[in-house]
């Protein structure tokens, strides 16, 4: 049998046909639009609403045309991209079939090619990420630099190099921490050469949260609490000491400090001797305050009477302190007056 001759394909659907049909929509879009603009033109309507449900029946041809106008142009552009202008001398199932053939084979250079270049930039990639570790180290970013040990031991399979790695980040790791705690250790001594104990044990318990297992700081708040203890056990034997060498103002000011650090049971041995120590101060300002009544110097009676005041307040002496401190007010002012130059 003879050849059957080649079916030739519309002129639309060659990428200039296409082109050609997009304008000529557009074409007709504008025309149908210009005719309901005159149709509207020379009709009226009673209201607003049915005017608006005219305008839209009126246009909507014509912006279905100008949608298939822009749909046209669209196809038009993709075909002309993918098979140029000899697509004209094929058919629509040719080019449909030759798209996903051209797509299989774009995907499979595209696969190609990532493998290609993992293969070939291996060593490179090694490289870089051994530099990148190298420079976590230096800057001190050990769980970074971990992360990157990671990876080289997964993906890249250097198991042996990357445990090489992690002993030196935790070898560095453990410097650098070893410095802070020494630091912070430093620092702690300080709080409690201050006798700052509550301070000293809340920064010790810091310190145990931020490093719980290293050894160093395991029984620090320990540390401090035998501190304090010490301290205070001193405190102790240098009251009773005071008060024994009858060293009122020294017993009394150790008795202030030792009185935040005792509990009531602890602070019942002491009782006796405290009152004894109380009671010679309370006598002692009571002496001070007759003879500087006595030798009429008015400021150091108001001093010591207010001292009195201060300290024993609820007492006899403290009564009559206070019936006594006005006058004594007004005479020593008395006093400075007479004495400034006239």
């Amino acid at each position: 049998m003879p050849d059957q001759p080649a079916k030739r394909n519309s002129f639309f659907a060659t990428p200039d046909g296409l082109f050609v049909a997009a304008a000529l929509l557009m074409v007709g879009s504008a025309v149908v639009a210009l005719a309901a603009s005159i149709v509207l033109s020379k009709v009226s309507f009673a209201e607003p609403a049915t005017a608006m449900v005219a305008s839209y029946a009126a246009y909507i041809f014509s912006i279905l045309l100008a949608m298939a106008s822009a749909y046209t142009l669209m196809a038009a552009a993709v075909r002309l991209g993918i098979y140029g202008r000899a697509s004209a001398r094929q058919s629509t199932a040719e080019n449909s079939g030759d798209v996903l053939t051209q797509l299989q084979i774009i995907s499979d250079r595209m696969l190609l090619s990532d493998t290609a270049k993992r293969i070939a930039y291996r060593q490179e990639d090694v490289n870089a990420l051994r530099e990148a570790i190298t420079d976590d180290i230096t800057r001190k970013d050990f769980d970074a630099a971990l992360v990157l040990v990671q990876e080289m031991s997964q993906t890249f399979g250097y198991r042996e190099e990357a445990e090489e790695f992690r002993e030196q980040i935790m070898s560095a790791r453990s410097t650098v921490i070893d410095a802070r705690i020494t630091v912070l250790l430093q620092r702690l001594d300080q709080i409690i050469a201050a006798h700052d104990f509550p301070q000293a044990l809340s920064d010790a318990l810091k310190i145990k949260r931020i490093y719980p297992e290293n050894l160093r700081v395991a029984q620090v708040d320990e540390y401090v609490r035998k501190a304090q203890e010490a301290y205070k056990q001193q405190i102790e034997r240098d009251f009773l000491a005071a008060a024994q060498k009858d060293d009122v103002d020294g017993a009394i000011a150790l008795l202030t400090e030792l009185d935040s650090y005792l509990t009531e049971r602890e602070a019942e041995p002491f009782r006796e001797v405290a009152r004894g120590v109380i009671g010679k101060k309370r006598d002692n300002l009571g002496v001070q305050f007759k003879m500087a009544v006595h030798d009429k110097e008015w400021l150091k009676s108001i001093r010591v009477g207010e001292q009195i005041i201060r300290d024993f307040p609820n007492t006899r002496m403290a009564e009559e302190v206070r019936e006594r401190i006005d006058l004594l007010r007004e005479r020593a002012a008395g006093q400075q007056a007479a004495q400034q130059p006239r």
